[in-house]
């Protein structure tokens, strides 16, 4: 009786234990995250408590502290995948994707063999824009499973990111996209991107193909849509151009890009008010678009807003023309570039450029020091001599209360003259002159 006793005391936490555990499963299938939250005990270190407690505050947006209770679990078991799948998702949703890259990566390493894990590794990797690292870990992946539709489109996006850089490679993200493709064509995604290849390459009629294609299977695809759309307005086939785009904003697409085709492939249809319309709702999106500026302005003049045309051109003109204020100080920053550049050729162009947009007589003597510096005595001259003839009375000398000069205070103008009498006297005993 007594062993007996004892084995249900036994026995009793346990029972107890296993009743919290379902308790606490059906709370978060009924979407009662607060009972877990409140009633499991913060980073308890319980294997299977604690991950409830972790996505029930992950449910309820408390990010942080999900985290803190996920990485309590790591600590006492790194290798746990499930646990650096977890942690690795948090870090991605309060973008941290640099942490969560790292718990994808070891993931990966302990599970090789598997596709999803390497999927969200890579696409983090995109995702921070470590394009050389997902090329890498995407041709890791193909080395293993060389049938793989996704490893080839995570290829392209590596190496089309790669292309920013070096556009050299944007052949082998077209290589790679084309092999995903013919593994599956039906992946829209892989076609949007080689639609897009196309289209940046003026090869619209390719880019029709592709996406006309994939249209045969799918037509809510926006990403394709949105490339095929601009495909044909760039074919000038704008009736089609209109019916995509306006089919995509039925979507609820109402992206930059489309307002802005949109309104152009109105206007080559002649439909102004149309393309005012669109091309209004881009401008609002992007209000310093000299392109949306320019066909706006058109549109509008062609409609009844004939006034707002001109302003429309008139900031379009503002934006591509730049102030004289702007040329001076681009002026000044490209003398200063050629300054540390030492070409002094160039330095001295540029100084010259910037006296004609201000008029500064202070450029003549910083062109008479760079002419000084090349040993041109005589054009150092003609610009010192320049300089001093334009500095005010009351700005060659540095003069005390007293209206005397000081003594051991040097201006500008004194040292043009030291400099221009230094160099004429050089001149007498050298050349007797």
């Amino acid at each position: 009786m007594r062993n007996l006793m004892l084995f249900v005391l036994f026995l009793f936490p346990w029972g107890l234990y296993a009743q919290t555990d379902v308790e606490m499963r059906n709370a978060i299938e009924a979407y009662d995250y607060e009972t877990p939250i409140s009633c499991i005990a913060p980073a308890c270190g319980d294997s299977v408590l604690t991950p409830l407690r972790a996505k029930a505050l992950r449910a309820m947006n408390r990010y942080a502290e999900a985290l803190k209770e996920w990485n309590s679990l790591l600590k006492a078991d790194s290798t746990d995948v499930k646990t650096l799948i977890e942690l690795g998702d948090c870090y991605r949703l309060v973008n941290r994707s640099d942490q969560a890259a790292i718990c994808y990566e070891k993931s990966v390493a302990i599970r090789p063999e598997n596709t999803f894990f390497r999927q969200q590794y890579i696409r983090t990797l995109l995702a921070i824009e470590d394009y050389k690292k997902a090329r890498d870990a995407s041709h890791a992946w193909l080395a293993e499973d060389t049938l793989s539709a996704t490893g080839y489109k995570y290829l392209g996006m590596a190496y089309e990111g790669i292309a920013m850089s070096d556009p050299n490679e944007l052949t082998n993200a077209f290589l790679a996209y084309n092999v995903s493709y013919r593994l599956d064509s039906l992946d829209g995604q892989t076609v949007a991107h080689i639609a897009a290849i196309f289209n940046n390459n003026n090869q619209f009629a390719d880019a029709v193909d592709v996406t006309e294609t994939y249209r045969l299977s799918d037509t809510l695809r926006v990403d394709v849509n949105r490339q095929n759309a601009k495909a044909y307005c760039m074919l000038k086939d704008y009736k089609m151009a209109v019916k995509r785009y306006e089919a995509l904003k039925a979507m609820g697409d109402r992206s930059f890009t489309t307002l802005y085709y949109l309104g152009i492939s109105h206007y080559g249809d002649n439909w102004v008010y149309g393309a005012q319309e669109n091309l209004l709702e881009a401008h609002k999106k992007n209000p310093n678009d000299v392109n949306v500026l320019y066909y706006l302005a058109k549109a509008s003049s062609r409609s009844s807003w004939k006034k707002e045309g001109v302003e429309y051109m008139e900031k379009a003109m503002e934006l591509v023309v730049p102030t004289d204020s702007m040329m001076v100080r681009l002026y000044d920053g490209l003398a200063e570039c050629y300054k540390s550049n030492g070409d002094l050729d160039e330095h001295i162009k540029a100084l010259q450029q910037l006296y004609k947009l201000n008029k500064d007589y202070y450029i003549f003597y910083q062109i008479a020091q760079v002419y000084e510096w090349r040993r041109d005595d005589a054009n150092a001259i003609y610009f010192y001599e320049k300089f001093m003839k334009l500095v005010p009375e009351d700005k060659r000398l540095i003069l005390d209360e007293d209206g005397k000069p000081i003594e051991g205070a040097l201006t500008r103008y004194q040292h043009a003259a030291r400099q221009v009498e230094k160099m004429k006297s050089e001149d007498f005993f050298k050349n007797g002159k």
